[in-house]
């Protein structure tokens, strides 16, 4: 590959069409991804005069947008994306986009680096009519994406959805199978460009809140706090930087009933700690903030229900998925699992016991029963938890923990001794 670098904007150009003519568009992502942003602008500034009216919102984005580094990234391999079709088409030849494969066969796991793809990839071209027709889809996809990025907007999957829907009205051959369709094409677009919807702008609803002494700078650049009252974690979160932190530990709470005893009981501000929300299983946003503040040394302890379903969510986030095996930086190697664990039953629970534990469904034995063949369970402490269940058919939520306190006058005593314990023995960290 040619250094784009010594020869500037000509030889930028000439990489991107050789890439392109030899069919080659995970080259010329790379080569998108490495380029300058300014010899990236000169490239497009050729292209505008020409009347693509993409690359022209693509370059004025480049050229006048305040972006975090990710968006920039977006907007170049995206506009290679549209470089690389329409080289081929004008010299009359088909394409071919090849998206990762991410499955149970084509995955593999670290305990370091989580679960991550082999390199396997499903292979779409414009030979192939029916292909043919899901790219043209794609391109559609792109179009909008660019469109959002260059009016700092943002689109939800439903957005796309309906876009796309009503755009293909005008193709009755590009007829749209419903919001499930929309959902795979905005999938494959981030298999095929090795980046994720939320550096496109397409996130979710806000899911996760934040509270404690730390302070974040948006992908806006706003700065704001998390002191004073818990803040919403939004899709974007990825994008975002730490400022700064006073807390000692960050503990990450599956339910909101404990959450906001920690918050309003004053135990997060007096042992010094911050705390997530997760909201059941996290979403991206929530899982990219916490790996990026572990990252910052924050020790990270995650804080689920006792039960087969809640030891998934748990792993989330210390390891990731296989559903995000393509993706980086959304788990926390480092982070730790702090309970409710199994041995509670018989230490913190054991007075209650008998009073908060519930039957496991057929439904929860088979998820235990699973759970022992995935890969990111497969050590020894895992694999105890999934026999447990098997072993006992009993589960508990993390309500249980205010009943062990006795009454609600003595629960602030409870958790404080709970959290100390737990983080002093899983992290070393003493609050």
């Amino acid at each position: 590959m040619a250094k784009h670098g010594k020869h500037g904007v000509d030889g930028l150009y000439a990489e991107i069409e050789a890439a392109a003519m030899a069919d080659d568009f995970e080259g010329l992502y790379s080569i998108a991804a490495s380029a300058s942003r300014q010899d990236f602008v000169r490239v497009l500034d050729r292209l505008v005069g020409e009347g693509h009216s993409a690359m022209g919102m693509a370059r004025d984005v480049l050229r006048d947008r305040r972006l975090t580094r990710d968006q920039e990234r977006a907007i170049m391999i995206l506009s290679a994306f549209c470089l690389g079709s329409m080289i081929r088409v004008e010299n009359a030849l088909p394409y071919t986009f090849k998206a990762l494969r991410v499955d149970r066969s084509s995955v593999e796991y670290d305990d370091v680096e989580g679960y991550s793809v082999k390199g396997d990839t499903v292979s779409m071209s414009t030979s192939n009519v029916d292909q043919a027709a899901s790219m043209a889809k794609l391109q559609f996809l792109v179009n909008h994406i660019i469109e959002t990025i260059a009016a700092n907007s943002v689109s939800t999957k439903r957005d796309c959805y309906y876009m796309l829907k009503n755009q293909f009205q005008k193709y009755p051959w590009m007829d749209l199978d419903g919001q499930g369709e929309s959902d795979r094409l905005i999938g494959t677009l981030e298999r095929i460009i090795r980046m994720q919807r939320e550096n496109l702008n397409i996130t979710a609803d806000p899911k996760g809140l934040i509270y404690g002494d730390i302070v974040l700078v948006d992908e806006e650049g706003k700065e704001f706090s998390c002191k004073e009252r818990e803040q919403s974690i939004t899709g974007l979160a990825g994008q975002w930087e730490v400022k700064s932190y006073g807390v000692k530990a960050l503990v990450a709470i599956e339910k909101t009933g404990v959450f906001m005893d920690l918050k309003k009981l004053k135990v997060a501000d007096g042992l010094k700690i911050g705390l997530i929300h997760l909201g059941g299983q996290p979403a991206r946003g929530c899982r990219a903030l916490i790996n990026l503040l572990s990252g910052k040394g924050i020790p990270v302890g995650v804080l689920t229900d006792l039960s087969p379903w809640s030891g998934m969510i748990a792993k989330s986030v210390l390891s990731g998925s296989i559903a995000s095996a393509h993706l980086r930086g959304l788990h926390a190697p480092r982070a730790a699992f702090l309970g409710i664990e199994s041995a509670d039953v018989d230490s913190w629970l054991k007075d209650v016991w008998k009073g908060v534990q519930e039957p496991l469904s057929d439904r929860d034995l088979a998820r235990a029963k699973n759970n022992l063949s995935l890969p990111y369970m497969q050590d020894g402490y895992w694999k105890g938890e999934n026999s447990w269940f098997l072993k006992n058919g009993k589960k508990t939520e993390l309500e249980a923990l205010g009943t062990a306190a006795g009454s609600p006058l003595k629960k602030k005593s409870f958790y404080e001794k709970y959290i100390r314990a737990k983080l002093k023995e899983k992290l070393g960290v003493k609050v």
